[in-house]
């Protein structure tokens, strides 16, 4: 790979203490020096803390499906001590998916309704940034999210994602996966977004999703990059949990080709479940400008966490 200089990974998770030791030397290996880390326990973090003193900023994990059987009261306690445990920020995980595990139908505590203001009223007056997942790809649309007793389609959850960044201007977000748009027909509608709204930035995960989509228009894709480029952070989405050395790999591999290179129709390094009947995922390279990249590697998520630093 081209780059050289130190990277800030904006998107991983810690469940597992072994496997999180080797995705930081995975990290180590693509020059990834700092990151988010979202913890799925306690005990993750402190382990973090211990072994990798200085590496990380850290997330608490909210699980979407939780709010929709316990409701939003618990959440409101997490938050109110979210800080004394030693978090930075706050993680929701709140894809269609969680609908369907909690059983909640299409229409439960829409994120950006009167019944979760509480939730994010609380954020504000703790100043906690916030990363969100609320939609996913198109395929899962598609395939996954057929049952309309939970699901609905994914304009109406992205305009329930944009109804939350109208309605909370003063919260400092990061939405996950490229704020669920990364394939071309909709890279208009998220510069609209952009430009319309100050308070919120997005992350490159995941690698499968992004590698696919952009790749299909890469001339687009590098321009819309070039423009938006203060408003990207760079994010793996890797969940520390396997001890396969190849599942990490391949999701740096597989993003530092698609922003670093030009090359074209290389086979993606690991599965593309979404595509595995249709011929299977290539990556067609953005060939991003050095001073870009800086950006996107570095500086925009130092600019944009600067505050949360030690």
């Amino acid at each position: 790979m081209k780059y050289k200089e130190s990277i800030f990974d904006a998107h991983v998770h810690g469940l597992d203490s072994y496997a999180l030791d080797i995705l930081a030397g995975v990290e180590n290996k693509y020059g990834v020096q700092k990151a988010v880390l979202i913890c799925h326990s306690h005990d993750i973090k402190k382990y973090a803390e211990r072994k990798y003193p200085g590496r990380f900023i850290f997330a608490k994990y909210f699980s979407g499906a939780f709010r929709f059987t316990e409701g939003v009261r618990p959440m409101l306690r997490e938050i109110a001590t979210l800080r004394e445990e030693g978090y930075q920020l706050a993680k929701m995980q709140s894809a269609p998916i969680m609908r369907g595990r909690a059983s909640a139908d299409r229409d439960t505590l829409r994120m950006d309704s009167d019944d979760m203001a509480c939730f994010f009223d609380a954020l504000k007056d703790e100043d906690i940034p916030f990363i969100l997942h609320l939609s996913d790809p198109d395929t899962y649309y598609a395939s996954r999210y057929t049952d309309k007793t939970h699901y609905s389609t994914k304009e109406r959850d992205l305009n329930e994602l944009e109804g939350v960044l109208r309605r909370y201007p003063d919260i400092k977000f990061q939405i996950a996966h490229f704020a669920a748009q990364s394939e071309i027909h909709r890279l208009d509608n998220l510069g609209r977004w952009f430009d319309t709204y100050s308070n919120f930035n997005v992350d490159t995960s995941s690698a499968r999703w992004l590698s696919r989509e952009l790749s299909k228009d890469p001339k687009r894709a590098r321009d819309f990059f070039i423009k938006y480029s203060n408003r990207m952070h760079f994010g793996t989405d890797c969940v520390a949990f396997t001890p396969e050395r190849d599942y990490y790999e391949g999701r740096h591999r597989a993003l530092r080709l698609l922003f670093e290179t030009d090359i074209r129709n290389e086979p993606l390094p690991f599965t593309d479940n979404d595509t595995i009947n249709s011929g299977g995922t290539y990556i067609n390279g953005l060939h991003l400008p050095e001073p870009i990249l800086d950006k996107i590697y570095w500086k925009n998520s130092q600019t944009f966490f600067s505050d949360l630093f030690p």
